[in-house]
């Protein structure tokens, strides 16, 4: 009896045993299509509900990154989080916030030029890769699958892997199974001019939709036995939708995934294979910002064929049994016991010390790396820096990929500066720059920039720091440039001169951190004013202006145009010296500070502004100036001046739409109101009292630089309109 029994149970073990092994592999296919993308996390949700487990996935372009994600062992909900709670706007902007920038760079930003550069190496002159490089998507990418770190092959995942790609050079498909995982979702989303490619030593990699948007064959070599494929259907683009670039470029490479994707479809058995297609309706493969709308799609589709979904779903014990194996499976990374940088060709290793001290034989702290990382990048030398962990003999192992510019080191970039105040005075100037990065092993830099138009200017200066984190430097230059000076009597225009300045220089300075740079130097120069039109009410004249000059800049704004938030302090000094050989002598000082605060959309920017010569009297080209466009608006520009000044505004700004990377940052609606005075000045030209200006305007933060459409009201009574892009 007791052996009938034993026998009983062993028949009944075996017979559950084979029941389990009998289940169908299942096989899940996630197609390519952008922010349509989102649509498989609600398919995800679904099989959740009804206990589907997975077996293995094969995902292109977006859907390798949900793909990637769930296989590294993320529920649904998780990745409903990880893709509805991002700033997809902020993750397409290869730039970390400008408050990050280095203080040399936000310096540069203030002279603003087209948002792309022109690269020079090795003699040639190179165009960057793509609009977005990819820099805050590999790191996004690096948190998403943070627990599967240090996996060689992607068998080894949670659950089995496969990524699409396309190589560049041969134009095959590339199936990555193995290596760093946020690299192979990177590889496969890589846009053919939207996103760079992905250059490895063997390979470029590009979308993988070009050669296979919907990776069915791809699944099923990975040994399962029946499939779940997920088609993203939407509707066909409008006329007017495809009357722009984007739109006609967008719909071309439609086309391209839906011929392929047609021979995907022919190798689904419906037998055995499910298909899943999310109807997206309008969404289109840019709107990430309608991922919750993509997501409850893809949970409709995938109900409306929930009974063929059901055949695959087991038990609550058996799918609890499967969801716990995934988690076990799951290796998060909690210490690292060294720090390796890698891919440096030109840019000194010293550069990356901070880094390694901070990290090495430490806990990882993931944000703070992040934010590492993220400064170093902002400095504009390189095409990405991001990071992988990899296991070597039971060590974690923090590897900085550095990934120096391809088409550095010298970058040359244009602007277009064009201002208006319908008053007569009208300024423009093309201009150009070029800066000659990492010279020496200090990370010497020239930059040159030339301004053509009614303002010619020329400005070259060699940076030479004395340490890799520019604690100090030396900066010899030459500054030659020549602009309009309109004098007024009362609100006419009685004359208008040329200033021509003629400077050579050299500072010495120090930076405070990202936020600061203090300069002091001598310089010897000429400065020349010559009546072009109209009275000659002020003298011409010829000066020799050597002496001293100093600054101190503090800038943590978050744009050097329209900022939204941050500070902003400015302290100029100039001091010609007849002991050092200038014609007349006198102590220029000036401090300029501003605030941006912002609460949702609205911002407002306190400025405040004043300036003194000490009792001295000044050449009149160099009195403070006040009149113009947010400087006492309603007046013509630089109505008026004098030797001492003091002026304060508040600017409000309402922003009506953010603008995609690398287009700009948005659109505002915006007004002002000012007062200033001027002390010390010519009486018979303009009296000293307080003045008062409004204004209203339309900006824009764009990569052409600020745009404004503004008109102006003085407290006169006097209107003013004004067009200003860039600075002239």
């Amino acid at each position: 009896m007791r052996l009938a029994f034993v026998t009983v149970c062993l028949l009944a073990a075996f017979t559950t045993a084979t029941d389990a092994d009998a289940r169908p592999r299942v096989g899940l296919v996630l197609a390519g299509g952008g922010a349509k993308g989102s649509a498989h996390i609600g398919v995800l949700k679904v099989l959740e509900e009804l206990r589907v487990p997975i077996d293995a996935i094969a995902g292109t372009s977006m859907g390798a990154l949900v793909g990637g994600g769930y296989a590294s062992g993320l529920s649904a909900a998780e990745m409903d989080e990880a893709v509805t709670s991002v700033d997809w706007n902020q993750l397409f902007d290869d730039d970390p916030p400008r408050a990050e920038w280095p203080m040399r760079r936000k310096e540069e930003s203030l002279r603003p030029t087209f948002g792309f550069a022109i690269g020079r190496r090795d003699g040639k002159f190179r165009l960057p890769k793509g609009a977005i490089s990819g820099q805050e998507v590999l790191l996004y990418l690096s948190q998403l699958t943070n627990g599967a770190e240090g996996v060689a092959h992607f068998d080894q995942l949670p659950i089995p892997f496969r990524a699409v790609a396309t190589d560049l050079e041969s134009g095959e498909m590339v199936v990555i199974d193995q290596g760093p995982l946020p690299l192979a979702m990177r590889a496969s989303m890589a846009v053919p001019g939207v996103f760079a490619p992905l250059e490895t030593k063997d390979r470029i990699y590009v979308d993988g939709g070009l050669v296979r948007n919907l990776p069915v064959d791809i699944a099923r070599a990975m040994g399962v036995d029946r499939l779940i494929v997920v088609k993203l259907d939407s509707t066909p683009p409008s006329r007017e939708q495809l009357s722009t670039v984007l739109g006609s470029f967008g719909q071309m490479i439609n086309f391209v995934f839906a011929q392929n994707e047609e021979r995907s479809l022919a190798e689904i058995d419906p037998r055995r294979d499910i298909l899943v297609r999310p109807q997206l309706g309008n969404i289109g493969a840019g709107d990430f910002n309608r991922g919750s709308e993509a997501i409850a799609t893809g949970v409709e589709a995938a109900r409306q064929v929930s009974a063929q979904l059901a055949t695959l779903g087991v038990s609550p014990a058996e799918y609890a049994a499967w969801r716990a194996s995934i988690e076990r499976r799951r290796q998060p990374i909690e210490h690292i016991d060294e720090v390796r940088v890698v891919g440096l060709e030109r840019i000194n290793p010293d550069l990356f010390e901070s880094v390694v001290e901070r990290h090495q034989g430490q806990p990882l702290d993931r944000s703070e790396l992040e934010s590492d990382l993220n400064r170093l990048y902002g400095r504009g030398e390189f095409e990405r820096v991001n990071y992988r962990i990899e296991r070597e003999d039971g060590r974690n192992l923090l590897i900085v990929d550095a990934v120096e510019k391809a088409w550095g080191p010298g970058y040359l970039s244009f602007g277009l500066g064009l201002s208006n105040d319908f008053e007569g005075d009208s300024r423009f100037g093309l201009r150009a720059t070029y800066r000659q990065t990492w010279i020496n092993a200090l990370g010497g830099e020239w930059l040159s920039s030339i301004n053509m138009g009614n303002e010619p200017h020329l400005f070259s200066e060699f940076y030479q720091p004395f340490d890799t984190a520019r604690t100090g430097f030396v900066a010899p230059y030459i500054d030659l440039g020549k602009v309009p000076l309109s004098v007024f009597q009362g609100d006419g225009r009685v004359a208008r001169y040329d200033i021509a300045r003629y400077r050579i220089g050299l500072d010495v300075g120090t930076t405070f951190g990202r936020f600061a740079e203090l300069r002091l130097g001598l310089l010897t120069g000429q400065a020349d004013a010559t009546v072009d039109t109209g009275s000659s009410l002020v003298p011409e004249m010829r000066n020799n202006e050597t002496g001293l000059r100093g600054r101190l800049l503090f800038d943590t704004r978050d744009s050097g145009a329209l900022a939204r938030r941050g500070d902003y302090l400015k302290a100029d000094l100039f001091a010609p010296l007849k002991d050092l050989g200038a014609d007349e002598q006198y102590f220029r000082t000036e401090i300029q500070g501003g605030k941006a605060i912002s609460s949702g959309a609205n911002t407002l920017t306190i400025n405040l502004r004043g300036g003194s010569s000490f009792g001295d009297q000044m050449p009149y080209y160099d009195q403070f100036p006040l009149g113009g466009f947010l400087k006492l608006s309603g007046y013509a520009n630089e109505q008026f001046r004098g030797n001492q000044y003091a002026f304060g505004s508040l600017v409000y700004q309402h922003q009506l739409t953010t603008l995609t990377p690398p287009l700009g940052k948005g659109l505002y609606l915006g007004g002002s109101v000012e007062a200033g005075r001027l002390w010390d000045v010519r009486e018979e030209l303009n009296p000293s009292e307080t003045r008062y200006g409004s204004s209203l305007f339309f900006g824009a933060d764009t990569w052409l630089g600020p745009f404004y459409l503004g008109l102006g009201l003085s407290g006169d009574g006097n209107a003013s309109g004004y067009v200003i892009l860039g600075k002239p």
